[in-house]
């Protein structure tokens, strides 16, 4: 378990959260832990100075979500052979079995409508990024087979934009996560992190990046007045 902050700067950053200038912010909802949106805020600008990104996507999922959605594609059905034993008079010449996949081009991930609370979009302005409505969102508001995400392919959606997934009700639940998807000229980059609620909030786990690499972001992300 591992702090969201360095020991030698946590007080410095705590007193001047309240003064930090964002270039975005995502407000809280009733729902959501005023200081687990400070820290997801700070990620988000940590990010964009990072890789500058023509478009950001913020979505909020209604509940906690696992490491196990990182890079997850769908599920499918696929034909499989029945065993040679078995008498075929009484089932068909193939039985359907339903698997997960992972793909290697990556995909949105396919959270149900009904989980998906808001998809804010942002794009780069002047030097800056602004708000901005996009007719195309990457969560459709209808609900779909979960098959028919396996091939909606980030890259064919944006060709530079950074993607942050963050779950909600993170006032009750005292843990959150946030998963990130960044494309631009190189291979995607795709991590997940989680938080839990202690004294303050904590950086538990992560996948796909080193804890001390999301720290830092976290502390870069909120620059003292």
């Amino acid at each position: 378990m591992q702090s969201t902050t360095h020991p030698e700067r946590r007080n410095k950053r705590d007193r001047a959260m309240d003064n930090c200038e964002m270039a975005i912010s995502i407000p809280s909802g009733l729902a959501d832990d005023n200081d687990f949106v400070d820290l997801l805020n700070a990620l988000l600008n940590a990010l964009l100075v990072q890789h500058s990104p023509e478009q950001l996507w913020v979505i909020q999922i209604d509940n906690w979500f696992d490491h196990k959605w990182l890079r997850y594609s769908g599920s499918g059905s696929v034909a499989s052979p029945f065993p040679a034993n078995w008498n075929y008079s009484f089932m068909d010449r193939f039985i359907s079995v339903k698997e997960q996949f992972w793909r290697d081009k990556l995909t949105f991930p396919p959270f149900a409508p009904d989980r998906v609370v808001n998809q804010w979009s942002f794009v780069r302005s002047n030097g800056g990024y602004i708000e901005a409505p996009l007719p195309k969102l990457p969560h459709k508001e209808s609900r779909r087979r979960s098959h028919s995400n396996l091939n909606r392919r980030v890259e064919d959606f944006v060709r530079s934009a950074s993607f942050v997934w963050y779950s909600g009700n993170t006032l009750k639940n005292g843990r959150g996560s946030a998963m990130v998807y960044i494309i631009g000229t190189g291979k995607p980059i795709c991590w997940f992190a989680a938080f839990g609620r202690k004294s303050g909030w904590l950086l538990e786990r992560t996948k796909g990046i080193d804890m001390d690499q999301v720290s830092r972001l976290l502390i870069d992300g909120c620059q003292t007045a």
